[in-house]
């Protein structure tokens, strides 16, 4: 088979390097990457430091390249790229996939699914949920510190009757632990409400998630965004946990006082760019759409794009 990691950061490297290692005597395995990382990994292959570095794997894929012209027609797509690069990536699927593939994006958001299939119409599009805490350590190092390594995926709702079960086996040859959900939406919508909301008060306040914690007032903010997603939700018909506000406000004490969301760290760094459209555009644009107010949201998105663009 013909397998792409279409972005090799912190998640695509992470499980591309699981494949390369497990599958790359049977499979061919590519990766998609460009710049300094790229030029590390096809000089020196992809060096994976799982559990802190604990465990070492370096591997090195059929090819790594800049440019999806070089790769064949592929059974296997697994899109991990930011979400600012998702429309340019879906419209370049085409040309690198047939009708019985499958393409899987492990992207945080809950329009992820219909924003590829804005553009891509071929194959299965696997909505899906990814825990892991990885990061690009180096050029061509990708480390993986936490999270429990975890896929959750459900199957294409436009064909709800198709198998997924040969990636489902094919990653269990990787060792890569992936679970089929019927319910994956509530998976999706459950991370998203944690990283949405706090992403949005800690970028906009440049506070760490134990400050906004701290604080009675970004507290108060960072709960009534909860509730604005909590009611888009609702109205979508994904039916979350009665609970899942106050466990997701307090997922935030099972980290360290002092630890930054990475859309704060992105916001924080003049020059680069950030996902906050992932948040708090996709929050006011469904808003809308759906006749439910998410002022809150309206109010911490308008205050940090106005930073952000000063």
């Amino acid at each position: 088979m013909n397998i792409c990691f279409f972005g090799v950061g912190g998640v695509g490297g992470y499980f591309g390097g699981l494949a390369a290692h497990y599958l790359g005597k049977e499979h061919n395995i590519y990766y998609v990457a460009r710049g300094a990382h790229k030029e590390a990994i096809c000089q020196n292959g992809l060096m994976l430091k799982k559990n802190g570095g604990e465990e070492l794997l370096i591997v090195k894929p059929a090819l790594c390249t800049d440019n999806v012209d070089d790769l064949p027609i592929c059974d296997i797509v697994v899109v991990s790229v930011k979400s600012y690069d998702l429309d340019a990536v879906s419209k370049l699927l085409d040309g690198i996939t047939a009708d019985h593939s499958m393409v899987l994006p492990l992207l945080n958001g809950v329009d992820i699914y219909e924003r590829i299939r804005k553009y891509y119409r071929k194959g299965q599009v696997l909505p899906a949920c990814v825990y892991v805490g990885t990061h690009i350590e180096s050029p061509g190092v990708i480390r993986q510190e936490g999270g429990n390594c975890r896929i959750l995926c459900g199957s294409d709702p436009l064909q709800p009757q198709a198998s997924i079960d040969p990636l489902l086996n094919l990653f269990s040859e990787a060792h890569i632990s992936m679970e089929k959900r019927e319910d994956v939406q509530v998976a999706i919508w459950s991370k998203y409400m944690f990283i949405a909301a706090f992403g949005l008060v800690a970028a906009t306040f440049r506070k760490t998630l134990g400050e906004v914690l701290a604080d009675p007032e970004l507290k108060r903010a960072t709960l009534q965004v909860m509730l604005e997603i909590q009611a888009l939700a609702n109205a979508k018909h994904v039916v979350l946990p009665v609970n899942i506000v106050e466990t997701s406000l307090n997922k935030a004490l099972e980290f360290p006082f002092t630890v930054k969301t990475s859309y704060q760290r992105d916001v924080e760094s003049p020059g680069k760019q950030n996902e906050g459209d992932l948040f708090g555009g996709t929050l006011l644009r469904m808003g809308a759409e759906l006749g439910i107010p998410v002022e809150e949201t309206r109010r911490l998105y308008n205050q940090l794009s106005q930073e952000c663009n000063s």
